[in-house]
């Protein structure tokens, strides 16, 4: 049997590489409203683990909750392997081999974002005839920081270990005091910054894989939108589609060929040490009036949001319609219960949905955050 874990709070937890870490608030929050949705994305073989649960840990795939399990639990799947994780499941199920150091220590040193510069380096030697922009460059002090703003203006600076838009800072012709401040703290904390010119970026878009004892399979697109340099949601698009109006701005043939170097690289420097799914974000951006390819910006070895929207509309979205799997957030009690009862109710053609709104986990008047789809026919 397979427990599945919904642990958004991995990022942080990787980060801090501790054991006994706290999560902030927001994101146990997170955890606890939206794990539910994680039976609309899994095989029909296992439970949920609920660890921010106030009552019943487990949920059924069919949403029954549980106080104990009723077999014996054969594999751990959670979002992401980190300390944290590995000790609550350690504690709640004992010691089986679930996870190790050295495996923890080996995602983490892959989930390093100086891996997404060598990944790049090795798709501009495989391919010299995509024109891909300058890569990023570790810094190692405040002064390098402010040499690299000097000779680049506008800048994104990145926390070697940070997701979903956190650890990110930016600079606009010069270092401000509280920017070096926090940069400092960041070089303190993990050891170095990661700098990159900004771009001006057209489409944020993914491509998911899954590695298996060494084996790599690219699983599909994942087309996606951010708010305030954060997940925002993702287009329920089949990957045909997805792929037709990314060929927009770049060739067809020029994906395929990404596609399959990345395959090279992940089964070379990845999957002889790492099971599970990796997803790595790119953009497509505007440079001198043409359009260009940045196939590197980050890679992710954990279930992504993106890999999440792929499975729902292999599964569940019919062919005649698509949709958006969005990320909704209040901070206010009954507005999200508020909300939904004001959108279409979902409706199904042939089995799958057409048309209307779903949430994927439970909404009340104390939920926080949801994960939601809204689905029209084309």
């Amino acid at each position: 049997m397979t427990l599945y874990i919904f642990n958004p709070e991995h990022d942080y937890a990787l980060a801090n590489n501790e054991p006994h870490f706290v999560p902030p608030a927001s994101a146990v929050k997170f955890a606890h409203d939206c794990a539910p949705f994680l039976r609309h994305i899994v095989p029909e073989d296992g439970f949920i683990y609920l660890p921010y649960a106030d009552a019943e840990p487990f949920l059924s795939l069919q949403g029954q909750k549980l106080a104990a399990l009723p077999e014996p639990v054969t594999r751990l799947q959670p979002w992401g392997w980190d300390p944290l994780v590995m000790r609550q499941c350690t504690e709640l199920l004992g010691n089986n081999g679930f996870a190790n150091e050295a495996k923890l220590s080996n995602i983490r040193a892959l989930a390093h974002r100086r891996k997404t510069i060598e990944a790049f380096h090795f798709l501009q030697q495989a391919l010299p005839n995509i024109v891909l922009p300058e890569p990023a460059q570790e810094l190692f002090s405040t002064d390098e920081m402010q040499q690299y703003v000097a000779d680049h203006r506008d800048v994104i600076f990145k926390s070697p270990y940070s997701g979903n838009g956190r650890g990110h800072l930016y600079a606009h012709g010069e270092c401000s005091p509280t920017l070096l401040r926090q940069g400092s703290g960041v070089i303190r904390r993990q050891g170095s910054i990661l700098a990159e010119p900004l771009h001006q970026v057209v489409q944020d878009f993914a491509m998911e894989f899954k590695c298996d004892n060494g084996q790599v399979v690219f699983s599909g697109y994942s087309l996606f939108s951010t708010r305030h340099y954060g997940y925002a949601g993702n287009l329920l698009m089949k990957d045909d589609k997805i792929e037709k109006m990314l060929t927009q701005w770049v060739s067809q043939n020029d994906l395929h060929l990404l596609q399959n170097t990345l395959t090279q690289y992940i089964e070379q420097h990845i999957a002889p040490v790492y099971d599970g799914y990796l997803g790595v974000d790119m953009f497509i951006y505007q440079q001198n009036h043409q359009y260009r390819l940045n196939p590197m910006v980050e890679m992710n070895l954990r279930m992504t949001m993106g890999m999440a929207a792929h499975i729902l509309c292999e599964r569940y979205v019919h062919p005649d319609s698509q949709g958006t799997m969005q990320l909704e957030f209040s901070p206010i009690a009954g507005k999200l219960q508020e909300h939904a009862s004001q959108q279409p109710p979902l409706k199904l053609k042939e089995g799958r949905w057409h048309s209307g709104f779903l949430s994927l986990s439970p909404i009340e008047k104390e939920t926080q955050y949801a994960i939601t789809v809204n689905i029209n026919p084309l």
